[in-house]
């Protein structure tokens, strides 16, 4: 039996395996806590326990996302190009627009602009410029149309090219200790395509040697937690060197961040008591379109309010309500009239597709 599973907006056919949704689990709330914790330090001026954690994670968090993107993606070559265009370019380009629309909307209405241009200007510059929460979807369908060219002696070249590319938009990192974001030109989409596409295109192309790591991993559980405990303490140690952030170091810890958290989750696999992480992973991309718009409704509101002074309980109450408010409305809104917002409608597909995307 197959089925369908997605990280963030990737999809992947093959035998269920709750590592993945774990894994996509640990790399949803980690991106959803370094807005939530960068965005409530920008507000109150005071920083919390998480924000050594945003740092701790910001070598791998990005790079463990399109590492298990790619991964999942390793199927894409073998699609018809009608396959292709309409589920790995049509969709996202339907759930970039549309929550593009919405985000847009909500921030220019917040901010007292309501005029139709205004509104029509912040959205044709969403379709040049991503906005800074959806750029993940708008660079996934050329990370998708660059694998899927990639055969034989291009495989290579794109290999090569996308190390170059990395290295080359490693020398103007802009996001501090916090988040690995790139300024090597004045494109968001060509800065994050460039930093993180060789991620992306190591998982897609490494996925049979993944999978055998993997099984390895498996039949060893405790020299797997001895691996993470030796890679935690050296990242940990390299992060205090200030050494993680040298082009070409960039990618060592990236790739090995990535994979550690894939393991974590491998050994997750075979405890209890995580069954909501794994829910989390399931609907990782439910969070990932909406997280943004609770939370900075419950940001304001908290701080605005001052029911909360102490930074940590005021970061985690946030980072709670971001998580939970999409799982809860994708619940209410799954069969019923608003199930557009998370499942794409027919009109907008090539062609009838069996289940929901």
């Amino acid at each position: 039996m197959t089925i369908t599973v997605s990280v963030g907006v990737v999809q992947h056919e093959g035998p269920r395996q709750r590592w993945i949704d774990l894994a996509k689990g640990i790399c949803i709330i980690l991106v959803v806590m370094m807005h939530t914790v960068l965005g409530i330090e920008k507000e109150i001026g005071q920083a919390g326990v998480l924000h050594a954690v945003v740092a701790w994670t910001k070598p791998f968090r990005m790079p463990d996302f399109f590492l298990l993107s790619g991964y999942l993606a390793a199927g894409v070559g073998a699609l018809s190009w009608r396959s292709f265009l309409d589920r790995k370019m049509l969709r996202y380009a339907y759930f970039y627009v549309l929550w593009l629309s919405i985000v847009t909307i909500v921030k220019t209405g917040g901010a007292g602009f309501v005029a139709p241009d205004q509104l029509v200007g912040a959205f044709a510059f969403g379709l040049i410029e991503p906005f800074s929460t959806l750029w993940f979807i708008y660079i996934l369908p050329f990370f998708m149309l660059a694998a899927r060219m990639a055969r034989g002696l291009l495989a290579f070249a794109f290999g090569i090219g996308a190390v170059l590319l990395h290295l080359w938009a490693s020398t103007h990192f802009s996001g501090g200790a916090y988040a690995m974001v790139s300024q090597v030109t004045p494109s968001v989409a060509i800065n994050s395509f460039a930093l993180f596409f060789v991620f992306f295109f190591a998982g897609y192309m490494g996925h049979r040697r993944i999978d055998a790591w993997f099984d390895l991993a498996r039949r060893r559980p405790l020299t797997t937690l001895s691996v993470l405990v030796v890679w935690a303490s050296l990242h940990s140690y390299s992060l205090y060197l200030g050494i993680v952030g040298i082009p070409g170091l960039t990618l060592f810890f990236g790739l090995a961040g990535g994979l550690a958290v894939t393991l974590s989750a491998l050994l997750l696999e075979r405890a209890s008591g995580f069954d909501w992480l794994a829910y989390c992973g399931h609907h990782s991309m439910a969070i990932y379109l909406a997280f943004v718009i609770p939370m900075a409704v419950s940001r304001e509101f908290l701080i605005g309010a001052g029911i909360v002074e102490q930074p940590d309980v005021l970061m985690i109450l946030v980072l709670a309500v971001a998580i939970i408010a999409p799982l809860v409305l994708e619940r209410a809104v799954r069969g019923r009239a608003f199930n557009f917002l998370f499942s794409r409608p027919q009109w907008a597909r090539m062609y009838t597709a069996k289940g929901r995307s």
